[in-house]
């Protein structure tokens, strides 16, 4: 085995053990924030603020990821911060006028994705 091809194992290795350490520093940061969280302000903000915070990840992440033609565009990146921004405008007044809110009434923000695509398919892509 060649000097180059060990190296870029153990590079690749590295890389990995490193991914792996950060993957499971996010997990115990995120578990220790949802038992801050939940007994600073009690199990309905938690779900309340934390699934607003959950769903909307899931729901822009999947957006982005599957949105790589538009990546490189300035109004991609103008058009996705504005979704955002009326999008938690908009939850949040409903969230803090709504008495009881289920973690599972978040699945309605499903119904924003075609209106996002709606707005992408506008943006023009350069070659």
């Amino acid at each position: 085995m060649s000097t180059g091809s060990r190296s870029h194992r153990a590079g690749r290795v590295r890389s990995r053990v490193i991914d792996y350490v950060l993957y499971i520093s996010i997990t115990f940061a995120f578990v220790t924030m949802v038992f801050v969280i939940q007994g600073k302000w009690g199990h309905d903000a938690f779900i309340r603020w934390g699934g607003l915070a959950g769903f909307t990840t899931v729901l822009f992440g999947y957006f982005v990821s599957d949105s790589r033609l538009f990546l490189r565009e300035r109004q991609f990146w103008l058009m996705t911060a504005l979704l955002l921004a009326m999008h938690l405008a908009l939850f949040i007044v409903i969230l803090a006028h709504v008495e009881e809110w289920r973690l599972m009434w978040f699945t309605g923000m499903a119904l924003e994705y075609p209106v996002f695509l709606f707005f992408r398919g506008l943006i023009p892509v350069r070659s």
